[in-house]
């Protein structure tokens, strides 16, 4: 069965034969993939999932770690499941199961994540080499191949010295501006109509990822490719409102007409009713740019409060509990560690994760209170907030 890469009322396009092995390159450079494939489609699938936030090329390079994806018909039985040893970092998964562990090979089951079909794993240690074996060329089976893609790009990255923030950041002509804070405070929501409102360019709705550049300048910062959340109650009265409610998204199978109620604003988890779309799904239905070029340019921490009228815009000197609050560390790591050595160890630069934290520490700050009657005046609000940072060349 090929790999389809559903598109939201964009129009269909005509089906082209592609031959069953494709080999190309994933990468979120200094890191980089070269990926062989048997599933037909593989590749168009990974890119509506994962580009322009990893670039998609056929330049491949002979030093890069290599994955080989093909199918498997058959998984490990009960038994053999049942008594191999498991590695389970965080509740939610992914998990581990070590069905071999040698000098010479290692094979892995990798599951535990409902939307994503399990895959058999095998690699020789230290050579970089590794293959994954999806049980079809399904959705599922793309999604976790694009998981796993995601850890083997994101492992290289970690053993480097990058920062991985659990933060949203939207870019204003090259300027980013990175909102940071505690889970339910409003960081999707401001960079969600930053983005549709105001013109502001798309860099990401939950984790970032910033390295050093090299040469003591700004660091580089890009989004990482995740399902974007959107709170029903920011689409009351929202000019995309209606593309949503028509679109076909690959999270609603079953449509999003039973999620589009005009939910009450929250910030509550149980308060807020949300649809999700993957990165082309967005781009698509908005209109919206995605920027992966932005130089990091100020930080804002929301606090939203549906009880509260109008917004409040505080400077913020001491940005450090918030950056240590964003970061992401330990079972939180776990998309982007390489635990089970499946990767030959990047070569260790201690100073550069200093470096990215002693830099984004530096950068402009402000607190914001805001309530729901932002949604209505927000080209204000925001050209507020970007004011009060400082940015350059603010105005699109």
């Amino acid at each position: 069965m090929p790999v389809t890469a559903a598109s939201p009322q964009t129009g269909s396009r005509p089906a082209r034969p592609r031959a069953a092995a494709e080999t190309f390159r994933l990468a979120l450079p200094p890191a980089e993939l070269t990926v062989h494939s048997a599933l037909p489609g593989l590749r168009a699938a990974i890119s509506a999932l994962v580009h322009p936030l990893f670039e998609v090329s056929d330049t491949v390079s002979p030093t890069a770690p290599r994955l080989t994806v093909t199918a498997r018909t058959a998984l490990p039985g009960p038994q053999e499941l049942g008594t191999a040893p498991q590695l389970l970092v965080h509740p939610d998964g992914p998990r581990f199961v070590v069905l071999e562990r040698s000098a010479n090979r290692t094979v892995l089951l990798r599951d535990g994540e409902a939307d994503s079909a399990p895959l058999v794993v095998t690699t020789t240690p230290g050579t970089g080499a590794v293959s994954a074996e999806a049980p079809d060329a399904g959705p599922a089976s793309v999604r976790a191949v694009v998981r796993l893609l995601g850890t083997l790009l994101g492992a290289q990255l970690t053993g480097r010295g990058a920062v991985f923030l659990h933060g949203s950041a939207v870019a204003v002509k090259g300027s980013s501006v990175v909102m940071l804070g505690p889970k339910h405070r409003g960081k999707s929501s401001l960079a969600f109509l930053a983005v549709t409102l105001c013109g502001a360019d798309f860099v990401s709705d939950d984790t970032l990822v910033a390295w050093g550049r090299g040469g003591g300048g700004a660091p580089a910062l890009r989004g990482w490719p995740k399902r974007i959340g959107i709170a029903t109650a920011l689409l009351a009265g929202h000019p995309t409102r209606g593309a949503f409610e028509r679109a076909s998204l690959r999270r609603h199978r079953s449509g999003t007409q039973g999620v589009f109620t005009d939910a009450a604003w929250s910030t509550a988890p149980d308060g807020r009713k949300r649809i999700f779309a993957d990165l082309d799904e967005f781009t698509a239905l908005t209109g919206a740019a995605v920027a992966t070029d932005a130089l990091p340019a100020g930080i804002v921490l929301p606090r939203a409060d549906r009880d509260r009228k109008g917004w409040k815009i505080e400077p913020v000197t001491d940005r450090t509990d918030a950056l240590d609050d964003a970061l992401l560390s330990g079972p939180d790591l776990r998309h982007y560690t390489d635990y089970l050595g499946l990767l030959p160890r990047p070569r260790p630069e201690p100073t550069v994760r200093a470096d990215v934290l002693m830099a984004l520490g530096a950068l402009p700050c402000v607190r914001v209170h805001y309530g729901p009657d932002v949604n209505a005046g927000f080209p204000r609000f925001w050209d507020e907030i970007t004011a009060a940072l400082a940015l350059p060349d603010r105005a699109r």
